[in-house]
């Protein structure tokens, strides 16, 4: 340190080891020498600087000579002395009292690791490294209020009692922290990272796109259940016809109970489909799509094979599309399609296109969910659900196969 500190020990200034090593003790072995040089100099001038500026105004007083009205006359040597004492005090600005440190060394080794398989996660923490890089991680210290001696209940600034803090930038959000060794959650607790967070990954693109294909799923299996509950009325209200109609075209209307199944695994895509991790929701999602697609299929095909019910399948064919694009974005989310933010890569149309979803899947449960218990105690084998003839995963398949673009749904 370039001055000598023994008056501003002797005016019993605030140490700047004391202050850091109560505060945030960890910073103390990261902060370079000059730095912390830094510190104490701002520390020793609260208290040196004011008795200077006492003496010096003292003599500046005693050069008074002589006076008429505001008119004065002054000892010039006595001045000039009093400008020398002023001019000894320490020269420190604002600006001191904002130390840029090193980032990398305050934070925890997984601080910035993903803990989730949200995809979000990853990309947000690259952008916050990019803010750190950017902004930087200061150390703040200022003055602190203290209660007056007086008492009374006031308060007022003390020149020897200091507060210190992390911030990010300059001037930026506050972090809390127990020592200044940054973990994850401590870093996330700078408003600038943390409301981020929740907006980047918590209620990211992945999540709401998960949100967003449930919701549309749900739809349509309602609307393939009121399909399913027309075609049902129409047998009833006209048992013979229809059944002449039937026998003639060679239909079979299933069961209405095979939309529970997808029932039961969109309900069970929405409930996982909570926190960080997304990775187990899509799964669900893609079998109930599949199975309502399927579903959907069988009523188009009862439809078409029925005499009078020929030409009333529109609602079932938009409900079997709708189902198949949303297995689509489901792979998508996991990447086994190669996609991007809910944009798929399936090329192909009508059966070839279903042939390539159910592949799809086939390779996205090899891939991230072979060895998960729990998903694979859930999900029931898709080859349970029938598809309409010659489907993929239906009739006209043999066992354990699928359409030949796999290892069949069978080998789930």
């Amino acid at each position: 340190m370039a001055y000598d500190r023994k008056r501003a020990i002797g005016l019993k200034a605030a140490d700047a080891r004391e202050l850091l090593r109560k505060y945030l003790p960890y910073v103390l072995k990261v902060i370079t020498p000059a730095q912390l040089a830094q510190v104490q100099k701002v520390l020793d001038a609260e208290v040196v600087n004011p008795e200077i500026a006492k003496g010096a105004n003292e003599i500046y007083k005693r050069s008074v000579q002589a006076q008429s009205g505001n008119l004065m006359m002054r000892n010039q040597k006595m001045v000039d002395r009093a400008y020398r004492i002023m001019n000894t005090q320490l020269q420190v600005r604002e600006a001191d009292q904002h130390i840029r440190l090193n980032y990398q060394q305050l934070l925890t080794p997984d601080a910035l690791m993903p803990k989730s398989d949200n995809p979000d996660e990853a990309e947000y923490l690259l952008r916050v490294r990019a803010t750190l890089e950017n902004k930087g991680i200061w150390l703040r210290f200022d003055n602190a209020l203290v209660p007056h001696p007086d008492g009374g209940g006031k308060w007022h600034i003390d020149p020897r009692t200091f507060k210190a803090w992390l911030c990010v930038g300059y001037d930026g959000d506050a972090i809390t922290t127990n020592d200044g060794l940054l973990d994850r959650e401590e870093l996330m607790s700078a408003v600038l990272f943390g409301a981020g967070y929740w907006d980047a990954v918590h209620r990211g693109p992945t999540q709401r796109s998960l949100d967003k294909q449930i919701n549309i799923l749900t739809y349509e299996i309602n609307s393939g259940v009121d399909e399913h509950l027309r075609l049902l009325r129409r047998k009833a209200e006209a048992p013979i016809v229809s059944g002449i109609s039937d026998l003639l075209g060679g239909a079979d209307l299933p069961d209405l109970d095979i939309w529970d199944y997808p029932r039961k695994l969109v309900r069970r895509a929405s409930e996982l489909n909570v926190g960080d991790n997304v990775m187990k929701s899509p799964p669900f999602l893609v079998v109930a799509a599949i199975a309502t697609r399927n579903n959907a299929n069988l009523l188009s095909e009862y439809a078409d094979d029925s005499v009078k019910g020929a030409g009333r399948a529109i609602t079932a064919l938009k409900v079997a599309k709708t189902a198949g694009e949303v297995a689509e974005v489901g792979l998508a989310v996991t990447g086994v399609t190669g996609a991007i933010r809910g944009t798929v890569r399936i090329a192909g149309k009508g059966a070839a296109r279903d042939a390539a979803v159910d592949a799809a899947a086939e390779r996205m449960i090899a891939k991230h969910y072979a060895r998960d218990a729990e998903i694979m105690a859930d999900l029931p084998k898709v080859k349970w659900v029938p598809g309409p003839k010659g489907s993929v995963g239906g009739r006209g398949i043999k066992p354990g196969q699928s359409s030949g673009n796999g290892t069949g749904w069978g080998k789930w």
